[in-house]
């Protein structure tokens, strides 16, 4: 206003109004300018090879492809893996030489990863668990302010023919987001935190229920039989009650420790361990009762034996199994 005031060329309405176009048109140009490249992209995994409990780690081969209009950027270049595991042994293949022009316009490259990538997986459902096989890029030379990604028509599909031993496959999930980082990696040019552009790719994997039922609870609800039968005896053989109830409590022990060689040490109880201190539990108050009609032998009252042990039997099976049922149901549902 002070510039148009000052200008006696500038009095007029007409001058006033080409002033202002020009001024809007400058600004909205400016404003076009500092709008982000928007990448489009989209993956396909061909293969899940393996997957190791332990390490939180899994193999992967998957085709990223990228489409963009910027001819001054190279985002399949500066694309970075977020969650690698063991980055020296990734293999990364451009598949075309240079980046195709699509008829309209586009410019469009994939490249193929094979290698291992990382993503914690919690187990407190054990063996009923869901995991999540997440792959994560973003570009590592530009921020959200000159490049954005945003997702295909078809963004992620994997291979229908893929097999996972062990699991099921559910239907895969991508997801683009603004990531920013809390730290400017000790750049004192820098005011504000980074922010980039982020995709996340996920597989979700489960167990069968019923073969996770058969492989992992049969073992120790067959233990936990056996070891009814120590208050299902004649009271008076007492020997062979006090057998049975060692021997099932030694194999709990054994079954305990070989469900763990699969899974990372952890500093939670997951499923099979609440299981397990179940059928601990049914054994150690089974071996108790037994040491109580003992003394009521030696006592000389059978019957008052007979009567706790039957008691003992129905009041601890009956609870094992409402246990048992509340964990189950809880870990399924859980996940």
């Amino acid at each position: 206003m002070l510039i148009l005031n000052l200008c006696p060329v500038f009095r007029s309405l007409a001058h006033r109004a080409i002033l202002g176009f020009l001024l809007l048109s400058v600004s909205q140009c400016h404003a076009w300018q500092q709008e982000p490249t928007k990448v489009t992209v989209g993956a396909y995994i061909n293969d899940i090879q393996a997957i190791d409990l332990r390490e939180h780690s899994y193999a992967v081969d998957i085709y990223i492809w990228f489409r963009w209009r910027d001819a001054d950027l190279k985002p399949y270049e500066s694309m970075e893996v977020v969650n690698p595991f063991e980055l020296w042994g990734h293999v990364r293949d451009d598949v075309y030489d240079e980046p195709i022009t699509l008829p309209d316009g586009e410019l469009y490259q994939v490249v193929r990863i094979q290698g291992k990538f990382s993503h914690k997986f919690f187990f407190y459902s054990y063996p009923f668990d869901r995991q999540n096989l997440t792959i994560k890029f973003e570009d590592a030379a530009h921020e959200t302010n000159r490049l954005e990604y945003v997702q295909d028509v078809e963004p992620f599909v994997v291979n229908p023919e893929m097999k996972l031993p062990g699991y099921q496959i559910a239907a895969p999930k991508i997801e683009v987001r603004t990531v920013k980082y809390p730290t400017a990696f000790g750049d004192t040019r820098r005011t504000e935190p980074n922010s980039y552009s982020r995709v996340s790719l996920s597989v979700p994997i489960q167990r069968p229920v019923i073969t996770s039922c058969v492989k992992m609870l049969l073992p120790v609800i067959c233990v936990v039989i056996g070891a009814s039968l120590m208050l299902r005896m004649r009271v008076s053989y007492v020997d062979s009650r006090i057998g049975v109830g060692i021997t099932a409590l030694l194999t709990v022990v054994a079954i305990q420790l070989s469900s763990n060689d699969n899974m990372p040490n952890v500093d939670y109880l997951v499923f099979m361990d609440k299981i397990d201190l179940c059928a601990y539990a049914y054994v150690l108050i089974g071996l108790g009762i037994v040491l109580a009609t003992i003394r009521r032998l030696d006592q000389g009252h059978a019957q008052d034996a007979e009567r706790l042990q039957r008691f003992g039997f129905a009041a601890i099976t009956i609870s094992f199994i409402l246990a048992v049922s509340a964990f189950l149901a809880q870990a399924i549902i859980a996940g």
